[in-house]
């Protein structure tokens, strides 16, 4: 019996698919601002009026400590790490974030997520800021996803798609705000993910799992109980 728990564990890890490999370097921001580039003007946290100026970034922990006006909340992550934090342009084409080159493999489908929040207060016209990502090809750009943060500020919302590769043997992935509006337009990105179409175990994988190793235990149990009688 002890044999086939071991084969019968075996088999559930089996169908258990693999967590994809996320191909963006400091993707959840931890590392601070490094591995990406920005049109945007860096400004290092110093206190609550930090990102006043528009078209300004900063990776922190909470969008609180540098802007006053702004939604207290922790990242996507954890709660506790670091995030993107952008205080929006107000003059069109500027880039927000933008990856170093990607490796990737011609004839294979790609995962791409990434989560937004809404910061600020809303603004006088009831908008949120509206972003784009785009993957950067040889061939031109794709947008990937195109979405409006929620209008609760402080609410992650996670935005994903898939991307075929046809022929492309490296990539740059490219993050927009089409919003150009002065006041509300802030938000913060975390969690950026791109890798090949492999997923996190859905929830009722997770619970077939479960469930599959109670069952072994149980019949081991009665086995062993039975073998005593």
């Amino acid at each position: 019996m002890r044999h086939q728990a071991i084969a019968a564990a075996a088999l559930l890890f089996a169908s258990v698919p693999a967590v994809a490999a996320n191909l963006v370097t400091n993707g959840n921001f931890e590392a601070g601002n490094t591995a990406f580039t920005s049109d945007y003007t860096y400004i290092a946290p110093a206190g609550d009026t930090s990102l006043y100026p528009e078209s300004a970034y900063t990776v922190d922990t909470n969008a609180r400590n540098v802007h006053n006006l702004w939604k207290s909340y922790g990242d996507h992550t954890t709660g506790q790490g670091n995030y993107l934090i952008v205080n929006g342009a107000t003059e069109p084409g500027a880039t927000v974030w933008e990856s170093g080159p990607i490796a990737v493999t011609p004839g294979s489908n790609y995962f791409f997520e990434a989560f937004a929040s809404n910061m600020c207060c809303g603004r006088s016209n009831g908008a949120t800021s509206n972003l784009t990502f785009t993957v950067v090809t040889a061939d031109g750009p794709v947008a990937l996803s195109s979405f409006a943060t929620e209008a609760t500020p402080g609410v992650w919302k996670g935005y994903s798609t898939q991307w075929n590769n046809s022929n492309q043997t490296s990539v740059i992935l490219r993050l927009v705000d089409n919003s150009l509006d002065f006041g509300g337009n802030d938000f913060g990105i975390d969690d950026i993910n791109f890798g090949t179409d492999s997923v996190v175990p859905e929830p009722a994988t997770w619970a077939m799992l479960i469930t599959g190793f109670g069952l072994v235990g149980f019949a081991a149990r009665r086995r062993r109980t039975l073998s005593q009688a």
